[in-house]
This record gives structure tokens, sequence and C-alpha cells, in this order.
């Protein structure tokens, strides 16, 4: 049974969070236009002058770097031609942002630099689409997750000082990688998640695909954000596409807990939210907390129990429709969301910001598991998982769908297609899974 006691499940003093009120709002589009906020990323240490910054990801492939106390936009970078898809600062240099997108580069920025051109370049394999991505702890290795083509999904690593593809996984999802984490302090452990539902665990410090693959944790739908937790970062988070919550033990690969039809159990409550935007760990409470909306803009924080959530405040006034994206900061303990209304908003204790400004709080010193460069994976191994439990399965056209049920084996034996319900399946010394399968291999027709 696993042991939560350093994640504590129940009601917290929530002083804190109860305090947060709206201190100041910016838009990332000085038009007037149209512009969602994707996705929001902090620096995890001040730039020079004190201030530190956060950076927002818009629907029109831009993005704006704010200073995070005043909301002040301080820079702004273009490069990317297609949807945005993730936004991250550099771990060891904090000058340096990283950004992915669905025009197949993964891009290198600093900030300080004058014009807006990307330092670096990260690019994958012809036809990949980015759908999600992370830098490790040491700032050595950027992931990015690809769209599924097919039966594929590729999990690409590149080295960071040389933008040289190091390899790829492409075995362990069925489906879009909606979710690439890596851990906070140990720069070998990775987290993915899919809209397959599983989540898998990787020690990407082994050579192979096969031997790197942890544990697969099965949320049994399709994971819209994931993501480590816990005083050690020892749990993993995930939210789903149908508003569930679960949190797993990491090293034990057990389920700590699980919250299914959020929306009606909290309206039975009087609580009312429309889905779920994402959760932060709070290190001051030791305890997780979820973020969730209505459509009109209104936000509610509330505790994750082990088998209840606790609401704890209303945050009204920051946006006028669907809230995307949160970044929380936890030595100022604000918070900071960005919506489809084009808004940044932030919230912070009795909705002052002089505070902030004067005197930031050092940030708790945690130990990161080095990754030497002579350990770096010259070649990532593309070999078949075996998971212990079955992906998720999406209800899709009957077609895909017979593709992908799982009701009886064919053995390929060196054919080269197998013929699975008028559906030719390519193969090559591979199993393959089909529904209602002829069986009929090209052997059989030289027969």
């Amino acid at each position: 049974m696993a042991n939560i006691s350093s994640l504590p499940l129940g009601r917290q003093w929530t002083t804190t969070l109860s305090d947060l009120q709206l201190a100041e709002k910016a838009p990332i589009a000085s038009d007037n236009r149209e512009t969602y906020i994707f996705e929001l990323d902090g620096q995890l240490s001040c730039n020079s002058d004190g201030d530190p910054l956060v950076a927002a990801a818009g629907s029109n492939n831009s993005i704006k770097i704010y200073s995070r106390n005043r909301l002040t936009n301080v820079a702004h970078l273009k490069g990317h031609s297609e949807t945005l898809t993730g936004i991250r600062f550099g771990h060891r240099n904090p000058n340096l942002v990283y950004t992915s997108s669905r025009d197949g580069t993964v891009r290198c920025w600093d900030v300080r630099a004058k014009k807006s051109k990307a330092q670096q370049v990260f690019t994958g394999y012809p036809g990949n689409k980015f759908t999600s991505f992370d830098v490790n702890c040491t700032d050595t290795i950027v992931c990015a997750g690809t769209e599924s083509v097919g039966e594929d999904a590729y999990i690409i690593f590149w080295d960071c000082r040389s933008t040289n593809l190091l390899g790829a996984y492409k075995e362990s999802h069925s489906d879009d990688v909606t979710q690439v984490k890596f851990h906070p302090t140990n720069a070998d452990a990775l987290a993915t998640g899919s809209t397959d539902g599983l989540v898998c665990v990787f020690d990407i410090s082994q050579r192979s695909e096969e031997n790197a693959l942890v544990t697969t944790l099965n949320s049994e739908s399709s994971v819209s954000r994931m993501d480590w937790c816990g005083a050690n970062s020892e749990y993993i988070y995930c939210l789903t596409h149908t508003e569930q919550i679960m949190i797993w033990d990491a090293v034990e690969s057990t389920r700590i807990t699980k919250f299914d039809d959020i929306r009606q159990n909290l309206g039975e409550r009087g609580i009312e939210v429309e889905y779920l935007v994402d959760c932060f760990y709070n290190s001051s409470l030791k305890t997780l907390v979820v973020l969730g909306g209505t459509h009109s803009g209104n936000l509610r924080l509330l505790t994750v129990g082990k088998e209840v959530l606790h609401p704890v405040n209303t945050l009204n006034g920051g946006h006028g429709s669907t809230v995307r994206c949160l970044q929380w900061d936890n030595s100022t303990e604000s918070l900071i969301t960005g919506g489809e209304d084009g808004m940044l908003s932030l919230w912070t204790k009795e909705g002052k910001i002089e505070e902030l400004s004067k005197e930031r709080p050092q940030r708790e010193t945690r130990k990161v598991r080095t990754m030497h460069a002579e350990k770096l994976p010259k070649k990532m191994q593309r070999l078949k998982i075996r998971h212990t439990t079955k992906p998720y399965k999406k209800q899709c056209d009957a077609t895909k769908s017979q593709q992908r049920d799982i009701t009886m084996q064919v053995q390929c034996d060196n054919a080269k297609t197998v013929q699975c319900d008028n559906v030719v399946v390519h193969c090559d010394n591979a199993v393959v899974h089909c529904d209602n399968a002829v069986g009929q291999t090209d052997n059989d027709n030289a027969n």
C-alpha cells in the first residue's frame, strides 16, 4: 500500500489560497484581436534586475514575455508558423525560453537578445507535429511528443547543447502524446501522457526504450494534463479530457486516489465547475490544488483530499471566458492565469503587488541529479513494448475501431501483409492485433 504521508490528502490550512485576489490584468494582444493564451511558464530564478519573468504562448503563434509582478510586456518573440503547444524557461539559464509547435520545431530563445530570432532550432523526423515538450532539470536534454501517424506516436530527444537528434521512442504510446514532463530534480526521469489513456514513466539513462520504460499507468481516459507533485515529486497527478483527477505513487506504481464525475459531484454541493484547468502543488501547505472554472471566466480553487475536493476560494473578475492555463509561484505564493479572452490575470494575497517586487524569497534548495555528458545515449533503440495494461480506446469510426480492438492475434511469420477485416496491415515479424481478423498472410496466398 502506498505511503501518502508526504502528500497530505485532506482539509488543509488554506489561508494563503483563500486570501488570493485579483491584482493585475494584461491583454496578450495590444490590437484587441482575438488571441487565446494556450500555455504559461515562469522563471525558476530572477533575471538581473530582480523581477522574474513569465512567458505566454498565444494562438497567433507568438510568445510574449512579461514581468511577473506587474505584467509589463518586456519582449515579443516570433518564428513559429503553426500553433504553439508548449513553453518552458531554462532551469540553469533562466534567460533561455524554449517553445514547441505543430510546425515540427522546438525553438530556444534568449530573452535578452534585441532581435526576435531563435538561438537554436530543434527538428525531428519529416512530418512530425509536436504536441508537447519539456526540458530536463539540467538543461541537457529536450524531449517532445508528437501527434500520432497511424498507430505511431513519437517521443523525440535532442542534445540541448548541439541540437543533435539523439533518438526516439515510438512503441510506448499509440495516440497523440499530450504531455511530456521531466522530473524536477532527476534529469533521467521522464513521464509522458497520451490520448491513448496511458501515463508512461521512463528512465532515459537506459539505452533502449524497452529497458527505459519503468511503469505504465492507465487513466482509462484521454490525458489532458499531468505532472509530478509531492514534497519530493514522488507522485504523479493526471487530469483527463472527461474531467477526472487521478494521483499515483510513481515509485510503487499504485493509484492513491481517483475522482470521477467532478462536474456532477461539485454541482450537487452547489459548486459550479464546468471544466478543470490544471493542478499545482502548494509547497507551504504540502497539498495538491486544482483550479476549475466556468466558461464565463469564473474560477474555483480546490484542495485535493483523499475522497473529496475542498473549495477554498472563488476567483472572479480576471477573465470573461474559458481559462486555458495557469502558473503558480511557490516563492511568492501568487498565481497567473491565461484564457481564451486573451487576458493574463495575476492573483496575489489580498490583491497586493508591491510586496512581490521588494524582495523575492529564496526558493527551497533541492538537490538535482545531474546527467553527465558521457551518459547521454548515442542512439535510442526502437523496440516493442508489451504494456501490462490496455490503452484507453477512444470512440471513433467503425473502421478505425476495428483495427484497434484486441480480440484476436495473427502471427505474420515473415509475411509482408495481413488482412484484418478488409484492412491490409503491414507487418514484419510482428504480432498483429485486429478485430474479426481473416488471418490470411502472403504465405497463405502463395500456397
